[in-house]
């Protein structure tokens, strides 16, 4: 070890140049990946608490067929059982459902959501998107609208929409809601065919009382989601119980896209450093042929020559990392208890979307494992080509 520590100091710039190299590629991959994981993670639970739900309740058949005669039917009591059950922050029975919407001159089919505005209002905050009017009350009997919608139909507050659709068993529905208020919602598609009534006026309308098309659960830790589902599925066997893996499959190919492209871009940056380890080896190689052949002649046997090498290689590396880590470690850490704020219309933006509008870092400790992983197979690389020489060097060349 003596040996090897004096080796790695003797050329203190060939030292200096492979430690650095392998620091900076640490800390530039290290900050990138945390970043994009920070954003990922934050932009999911936001999207999970505030639309979709950690967990979705269904009846047995509905995923596959989304049709009325497909809605769960599920008492007060019931719903209070699964508020209960330690992890829950919040449970969102919903209606939804397809209708013709028609004013007096227009008519377009629509989504339309049954909820209870109050845990609506705490699960997405709806009524921040209001544009004018008034939120709904829980007994209401009128209607929220997108804003695209309204101004597709010709409405405005207080206006009456005429909404036709289907019923439970195949009875028709019908009925009359006034606009109470007009929303901007989140994406175009929504705003331009989404509307909003009262729990109690979607059962009336499709003539289903305590008939749900779904509850949305919304849990305080995504890594208990396992454990919370195990508890509804023991609970509630014969329903659905649908993690947010499933019911958000589009937004993990997504995000695994998105995820992709960063491997690709660290890729590119660990062959770069990869290729400047491999030319300060060569370098360092070359150079000391004949402390090599002087080594041999003295009676070191060539495995335990190539075993120094391996070791120099293995502590430059480490030391390295181990400098990388101590400086990525605190600074991330800073930005995951204090996310960068977002500022201006990408704030808006942000908020638009249901995100909160700041940058976070992640503190996965996969994070930093594969980075230490990813230097170890790189420094095994290239002390390839020293152990090839050391074993392929004829001592009377380097006399």
């Amino acid at each position: 070890m003596k040996l090897i520590w004096r080796n790695i100091w003797r050329n203190r710039r060939r030292a200096f140049i492979t430690i650095a190299s392998v620091f900076f590629a640490v800390f530039f991959v290290v900050v990138m990946k945390s970043f994009m994981d920070g954003v990922w993670e934050r932009m999911n639970d936001n999207m999970l608490r505030t639309q979709t739900g950690h967990i979705q309740i269904h009846a047995k058949g509905y995923w596959e067929d989304k049709v009325i005669d497909n809605f769960l039917f599920m008492d007060t009591a019931m719903i209070t059982q699964i508020e209960n059950i330690d992890g829950i922050d919040n449970v969102s029975p919903r209606v939804e459902t397809f209708a013709m919407a028609a004013s007096s001159i227009v008519s377009k089919g629509i989504l339309l959501v049954g909820a209870s505005p109050e845990k609506e209002a705490q699960k997405s905050n709806l009524p921040s998107r209001l544009v004018s009017g008034e939120y709904l009350t829980e007994m209401d009997d009128g209607i929220l609208i997108g804003e695209g919608l309204a101004k597709y139909l010709n409405v405005s507050l207080d206006d009456t929409l005429v909404l036709i659709g289907q019923g439970y068993h195949g009875a028709s529905a019908a009925g009359l809601f006034p606009v109470r208020g007009i929303l901007k919602l989140m994406t175009s598609e929504m705003d331009n065919a989404m509307a909003y009534i009262t729990l109690p006026s979607a059962q009336q309308f499709i003539d289903m009382p305590d008939g749900y098309s779904g509850l949305l659960i919304s849990i305080n830790n995504n890594k208990r989601l396992d454990e919370i589902m195990g508890v509804i599925s023991g609970q509630f066997e014969d329903y659905e119980v649908l993690p947010w893996h499933f019911t958000m499959e589009r937004l993990l190919q997504q995000a695994e896209s998105d995820k992709a492209f960063g491997v690709v871009l660290m890729a590119i940056l660990y062959i770069i450093v990869g290729f400047g380890m491999l030319g300060t080896v060569i370098m360092m190689t070359n150079e000391r042929k004949r402390e090599f052949s002087m080594m041999i002649c003295l009676g070191m046997s060539r495995g335990k020559l190539t075993s120094l090498i391996v070791f120099e290689m293995l502590i430059m590396s480490l030391i390295g990392l181990v400098l990388a880590f101590c400086i990525t470690l605190p600074f991330t850490h800073w930005f995951n208890v204090h996310p960068i704020p977002v500022t201006g219309e990408m704030a808006n933006t942000y908020i638009q979307f249901g995100m909160e509008p700041v940058l976070p870092m992640s503190v996965e400790a996969s994070i930093f494992t594969n980075q230490m992983t990813t230097i170890l197979v790189i420094a095994a690389l290239t002390v390839i080509y020293p152990i090839r020489k050391i074993f392929k060097l004829k001592i009377n060349e380097n006399k």
